[in-house]
């Protein structure tokens, strides 16, 4: 008969039921705990029926999520929460540095930030941070690889369909959820995505257990190739932090096993840093702080279709009618007429929408005057004010508009 001190470490009992508790290693090697329901009597069988005196009692699941000052027994509840590994300890941490200031660039002060957070104040809600880049080899699974080895068992790498799974229990009580090599197009994953990101509490459903509702701190990290198309993300969001990786300028084939040295030295500068005003944002950055050219390439991209044709139709309109005219008046209706006078897809209400909520197009005031398109004829209403600027590059506006050539001139 096994040594009855394995009981200890080995079972569980919640509430009513017993589990054994299982430790497997992943591909990163970090031991990740696994809560296996298991029969009162199968532990009596192996370990003697006075055993089950000395299985470890709890009245229900909990997480609570606390880097510095872990306790797995909390309030007579199961913490769920797994201890953290490593102790900061003043020291260099250059290669750390040197793939952080590439991952965040210009954004750099936020990103750190953003894993300070993460760290000592991992019940925080945090936005979505999202790693994009069409090239290979550009910094994004080594981050993804680092963040694993730094926070263990408190982080799970998944794939979108993951997501939406019925059976939560493989992300429901982590506390960073990696999505790796994302594009994700159905509406249900995205919207689930976005949920999850200011979710406070969550029921969790697995195999064989009945469901429970725990506190909920997961924070969520994508990793994708595709550019500007990984998912759709609303033009007032406020939930994304986009960063596009190029490839590094300098090379270290070893600099996930250097970085993973440097991790308690890291924290350690992560304690010295100014601690963050929560006050400003619920996910603790502003909307101002997130902004930067790839998230507004995204949004952009994220616009329904019939945004993007106007957008295409407008623009080829200033290059070939009046090319020298900054501003041209339409409304609605003279839109619909010229442009799907004939597409019964294209309904009046919708057109609306999409030019005061997509467009963002500012309306007159009052009754004027007009030529809808340039047109002759005048009518009288409240036109859109549609602008050149808000369709070409600044560069673009600036080249002078060609003369047209003198009859003489010309090749024909």
């Amino acid at each position: 008969m096994s040594d009855l001190k394995d009981v200890k470490e080995k079972f569980i009992r919640v509430g009513c039921d017993y589990f054994k508790v299982i430790k497997k290693p992943d591909r990163y090697n970090i031991l990740r705990t696994e809560l296996k329901k298991w029969k009162k009597d199968e532990i009596a069988q192996d370990y003697g029926r006075n055993s089950l005196y000395d299985v470890p009692q709890f009245d229900d699941f909990v997480i609570v999520p606390d880097n510095k000052d872990y306790k797995r027994n909390f309030n007579g509840c199961f913490n769920l929460y797994n201890p953290f590994s490593f102790k900061p300890v003043s020291g260099k941490w250059e290669w750390t540095e040197i793939l952080l200031q590439h991952i965040f660039g210009e954004q750099y002060e936020i990103g750190l930030k953003y894993l300070q957070v993460l760290y000592l104040f991992p019940m925080q809600a945090l936005p979505v941070l999202a790693l994009v880049s069409k090239e290979r080899q550009t910094g994004k699974s080594t981050f993804m690889d680092w963040l694993t080895t730094l926070f263990g068992q408190n982080m799970v790498i998944l794939d979108a369909k993951n997501i939406q799974s019925e059976f939560n229990g493989v992300y429901a009580t982590a506390n960073i959820i990696g999505i790796e090599e994302t594009f994700i197009d159905k509406n249900a994953t995205i919207e689930k995505i976005k949920a999850i990101s200011t979710q406070k509490t969550m029921t969790v459903n697995m195999k064989m257990i009945q469901h429970f509702s725990i506190p909920f701190f997961g924070k969520i990290i994508m990793n994708s190739n595709n550019e500007d198309k990984f998912i759709k993300i609303d033009q007032k969001e406020i939930r994304f932090l986009v960063r596009k990786l190029e490839i590094p300028k300098i090379s270290n084939h070893n600099i996930l096993m250097d970085m993973v040295e440097e991790i308690p030295a890291f924290l350690y500068h992560l304690t010295t840093l100014p601690i963050p005003d929560f006050t400003q944002s619920r996910m603790v950055f502003t909307a101002e702080e997130l902004s930067n050219n790839t998230l507004s390439k995204v949004k952009e991209k994220s616009k329904n279709w019939l945004y993007q044709e106007l957008k295409e139709l407008f623009k080829d309109f200033f290059e070939n009618n009046h090319p020298g005219d900054q501003i041209m008046l339409a409304s609605p209706i003279d839109i619909k007429t010229k442009y799907f006078g004939h597409n019964n897809q294209v309904q009046l209400s919708y057109l609306k929408q999409v030019l005061k909520d997509d467009f963002e197009f500012n309306k007159s005031k009052k009754i004027i005057r007009y030529n809808p398109f340039y047109v002759d004829s005048q009518k009288t209403g409240t036109p859109y004010e549609i602008l050149k600027k808000d369709f070409f590059t600044p560069e673009i506006l600036d080249v002078p508009i060609a003369e047209p050539a003198e009859e003489e001139d010309l090749p024909f």
